[in-house]
């Protein structure tokens, strides 16, 4: 009999932990919704991913902006959707595996101009030369399921205080986002996903927010969020036509390539 008491016990908060949680107040953070996110800053003018183009974002209206990052060899956080060097720089390699010495001479923005090619950031570098009333995105970018020293790192980096601004912190891989949380509970966290059949993860991430493709915005999703005080910041939002129909929606962060798309 104590046998099955423990078990249906263990059994209650396994169901509870993964399926039934709420997201954390952020009412301090949606203030004025919607909010538009600089999809890596302001990507079409400037090497995305560079101080330039976040600040660029940043002039051009935008009260938020989206930062992909990840760790070099020697645990340095810098500004990179790619881990693939041969992605958009002049460089050879995967940022993982070289330490940020030799990463810091490696030019960014191999479409742009010379005169517009940068270097790539440390992520510190980035937060010391935005405002600090500007929100950051940081999206940890992971190789693999339990690749989680980037998430680790970021989660560390905020707890200390060392980032003045409001954070959200999220990423493609669940164990990345609930990684964060567990370290500190006060962090919100978005979950990512780009397919219908990767909505689950949210089960396992355990989010504040979650970060779907535009085209994946249904009822049957907003009604699952409200229930949740889950918050809604969606991506790739490029055309007039689809912000006002997100809006109309009450979704209330929008990530976008064009910083003019929040003048409505």
């Amino acid at each position: 009999m104590i046998v099955l008491t423990v078990s249906v016990i263990f059994v209650f908060l396994i169901i509870k932990h993964f399926f039934y949680w709420n997201g954390m107040d952020l009412d301090y953070i949606y203030r004025k919704p919607p909010i538009f996110f600089g999809h890596r800053g302001d990507r079409y003018n400037f090497p995305e991913n560079t101080i330039s183009s976040f600040q660029s974002a940043v002039k051009n209206g935008l009260s938020a902006i989206e930062v992909d990052v990840m760790l070099t060899k020697d645990a340095k956080l810098v500004c990179s959707h790619n881990f693939d060097l041969a992605c958009e720089t002049n460089g050879k390699g995967l940022i993982n595996e070289i330490d940020y010495q030799e990463i810091a001479k490696i030019k960014t923005g191999m479409q742009f101009p010379i005169s517009k090619q940068e270097t790539i950031p440390l992520f510190t570098d980035v937060v010391a030369a935005l405002p600090n009333t500007i929100l950051i995105n940081i999206e940890i970018k992971t190789q693999n399921t339990f690749d989680l020293k980037t998430a680790k790192k970021v989660a560390q980096l905020i707890r200390s205080g060392q980032i003045p601004q409001n954070v959200i912190v999220s990423s493609f891989n669940p164990l990345a986002v609930r990684l964060v949380k567990i370290i500190s509970r006060s962090i919100p966290t978005g979950y990512i996903y780009s397919k219908e059949k990767n909505f689950t993860g949210v089960f396992i991430a355990r989010p504040d927010c979650l970060h779907p493709e535009a085209e994946l915005i249904t009822d049957q999703l907003l009604k699952f969020c409200n229930r949740r005080n889950i918050r809604i910041n969606t991506w790739t939002v490029n055309k007039a036509q689809a912000r006002d129909w997100l809006i109309s929606k009450n979704i209330e962060g929008i990530i976008t390539d064009y910083p003019a798309l929040a003048n409505k």
